[in-house]
C-alpha cells in the first residue's frame, strides 16, 4: 500500500497488518456499494462489456475486487496491497467464494508489474496513506497500457473535516479519519490529486465528489452535518469541490 524508508519499513508494515488484521471482515465485503467510493467506481465501469485487465492498486483485504469479479466476470482483475496481512485475508476469502481474483503483494510507488500491463487500473483510497503520492501517479501511468483507464478514490479536505486536522495538528495528536488512525494520512485537497495524474501523464477527463461535510460540532453526529449527495445536478456541480471522497475518472493518451 506504501512505500517507506527501510528504517521504519518494517514497524510500518507491522502497523498495517495488525489494522487488517482486527478489521479482517467489514462491509465491503459484502456490498461494496454501501461505501461511496466504489459505488462512484462501479458506476464508471457497469457498463464496461468488453473483457480487460484490471489492476487494483491497495486492495487492502480484497472485498471489492472479489465483489466485482462476480459483477464482471469478464474482467482479469489482479488485487495488490502493501500488507501482507491483507493479501492473506484475501486470499482467503477468494478461496471461499472461488474467485479468479489473484492478490500480490507490493509497493504502490514500485508497482510489481511491466509496462502497459493493465486496460483498467483502479486505486480507491490508498494515495492518501503512500509516502510519495506523486509517484504513486507516475506507476499507474506506467502500467497502464495506452488508450487504458483509469478510476482513483482519494480524500478531499476542502470541507469540514479540516477541523479535524486542525485539532489534531493542535493537540499534537495523530489524525484519524474515521476509520482509524493509519501509519500515514496525506492532508490532500483535490487540486493536488489532479496535479499529480496530469503531471504523470494521464488525462482526467471527470471529477465526483460525494459526503460534503460541512461542520464538525462537539457531541454532534458529524452526519447530522453532512449531506452524500444532492438530487439536483446543479446542487452537486457546484458543490463538488467540497466532497469529502473525490473521485478522480480518465485515461492514458493512445499512442499515435
Amino acid at each position: 500500500m506504501q512505500r517507506i524508508n527501510s528504517a521504519n519499513q518494517e514497524a510500518v508494515l507491522e502497523d498495517y497488518d495488525a489494522w487488517h488484521h482486527q478489521m479482517s471482515h467489514s462491509a465491503e465485503a459484502d456490498n461494496p456499494l454501501l461505501f461511496a467510493w466504489y459505488e462512484s467506481v462501479y458506476r464508471e465501469l457497469e457498463y464496461y462489456t468488453t473483457p480487460c485487465r484490471v489492476l487494483e492498486v491497495g486492495c487492502g483485504r480484497g472485498g471489492f475486487a472479489i465483489w466485482l469479479a462476480d459483477k464482471k466476470p469478464h474482467f482479469q482483475i489482479t488485487g495488490m496491497d502493501f500488507s501482507g496481512a491483507a493479501i492473506e485475508i484475501a486470499n482467503s476469502h477468494a478461496k471461499t467464494k472461488k474467485s479468479s481474483v489473484i492478490f500480490v503483494q507490493g509497493d504502490a510507488e514500485a508497482l510489481p508489474f511491466e509496462d502497459a500491463s493493465f486496460d483498467l487500473v483502479i486505486s480507491c483510497e490508498c494515495m492518501e496513506h503512500v509516502p510519495n503520492p506523486p509517484k504513486m501517479a507516475q506507476e499507474m501511468a506506467r502500467v497502464l497500457k495506452p488508450g487504458g483507464r483509469f478510476c482513483l478514490t482519494t480524500e478531499n479536505y476542502l470541507n469540514g473535516m479540516m477541523l479535524a486536522w486542525l485539532q489534531a495538528w493542535l493537540k499534537g495528536q495523530a489524525f484519524n479519519s474515521g476509520s482509524g488512525i493509519q501509519p500515514r494520512e496525506n492532508f490532500f485537497f483535490f487540486w493536488m490529486v489532479q496535479s499529480y495524474m496530469l503531471n504523470a501523464g494521464l488525462t482526467v477527463d471527470r471529477l465526483e465528489s460525494s459526503h460534503h461535510q460541512w461542520l464538525l460540532l462537539p457531541r454532534v453526529d458529524p452526519a447530522k452535518l453532512c449531506t452524500e449527495r444532492f438530487q439536483s445536478s446543479l446542487a452537486q456541480k457546484l458543490a463538488l469541490p467540497f466532497g469529502r471522497h473525490m473521485s478522480f475518472f480518465g485515461r492514458k493518451e493512445a499512442q499515435i
